[in-house]
């Protein structure tokens, strides 16, 4: 009666209650942990991921310089609007074109390298991580059993392990690819007009605020549902397993009651966790295109009131510069949007990895 018992009075009191002064406490995600992830994959695989790094960066700088090529064209094509003298046009356009083919081509093949690479470190991090576990594991006290559930111990090895490999394999080369697209841009914007750079990055800075809003009520969440995942396996694990006792000593009922708590709080911590994730890409998506028209506007004003230009190219605001910064500020504001995308995978990981370290951590 003492096993049957203790797995069912353990996940009932490890339910909903306590989880509320952990959220408190995890309201922002800890890039904590998140650092120590990275330090792990240099750590292991310095090279290769050196390497994944240098194309992730190649393949971002590569997207990122289009805008140049467009607004060279597009001052091509007025220089020779009035002559019509298209030959001529073409013969300074094609080589730029041909230049561009080429860098897109080496983007491809950086891209395909490096996804290679990605999965290859991903896998054998993941291995070790769980080497890790399985060894400390084997000289922990008993006492680390009866305090945790079967399910849940096992659900550092499922739940926790998976949301590592996500922020590895698909988060972190997203956000340094964003990162790395989002500051050439803004270099490029800088070069052709800092009135409108400025105008978008007062745009971003209300991103940013919306983002970091929402992504610490996300990340609060996540943590919440990662722990309350592991309470329910463990409950359903231990009720199974003492399904006889259960049943002999007439506490299906009563079983029933627990199973219902726990899994409320799993559904209430993962409804509220995906909700403000959901909730953020399409604000930013919005906001984004708010900016654009912001830009357009903007910049058509100061072309036709011949507003002098502060620029580092010394370039005048006109045609050429307004249609290609229209496409930067495109593909900036839809780079934050990719990253803002990436917060709940990262709330995600950083939740498994407190746990998992928790137990990698554990002294014997």
């Amino acid at each position: 009666m003492r096993k049957s018992k203790a797995p069912e009075n353990t996940a009932a009191n490890k339910g909903a209650a306590p989880a509320a002064p952990e959220g408190k406490r995890s309201r922002r995600i800890d890039f904590r942990l998140l650092g120590r992830i990275i330090k792990l994959l240099f750590k292991y695989y310095p090279g290769l991921t050196t390497l994944t790094a240098v194309f992730i960066v190649f393949s971002a700088i590569v997207s990122s310089i289009p805008p140049l090529f467009l607004q060279r064209v597009i001052e091509t094509i007025g220089k020779f609007y009035e002559s019509r003298d298209w030959a001529a046009a073409r013969s300074v356009i094609m080589p730029q074109i041909t230049v561009l083919i080429v860098l897109y081509t080496l983007s491809v093949i950086c891209i395909l390298v490096y996804r290679q690479l990605s999965a290859y470190i991903t896998q054998g991090i993941l291995y070790r991580l769980r080497r890790q576990m399985f060894d400390n594991m084997q000289n922990l006290p008993i006492r680390f059993f009866d305090r945790n559930s079967y399910g849940d111990i096992m659900s550092y090895y499922t739940n926790d392990i998976d949301a590592i490999r996500q922020v590895v394999a698909e988060t972190l080369p997203i956000v340094l690819q964003s990162g790395v697209i989002v500051l050439t841009v803004l270099f490029i914007m800088a070069y052709y007009s800092v009135w409108l750079m400025l105008l978008v990055l007062l745009g971003v800075a209300v991103m940013l605020w919306v983002s970091r809003t929402l992504g610490g009520n996300s990340s609060k969440y996540f943590v919440r549902q990662q722990k309350s995942m592991g309470r329910t396996e463990g409950y359903i694990q231990e009720t199974m397993n003492g399904q006889k006792v259960v049943k002999v000593f007439n506490h299906e009922a009563q079983s029933i009651r627990d199973f219902d708590a726990v899994n409320q709080a799993l559904y209430e911590d993962s409804f509220r966790a995906h909700t403000f994730a959901n909730m953020l890409a399409p604000i930013i998506l919005n906001l984004g295109n708010v900016l654009y028209v912001l830009v357009a506007i903007v910049g058509g004003i100061l072309m036709i009131n011949k507003v002098p230009n502060l620029s580092i190219s010394g370039l005048a605001l006109g045609i050429s510069i307004i249609i290609p910064f229209l496409n930067m500020t495109k593909q900036f504001t839809g780079n934050l949007n990719q990253v803002s995308q990436q917060i709940n995978f990262i709330a995600m990981a950083t939740a498994g990895a407190q746990r998992v370290f928790a137990l990698t951590d554990e002294p014997p």
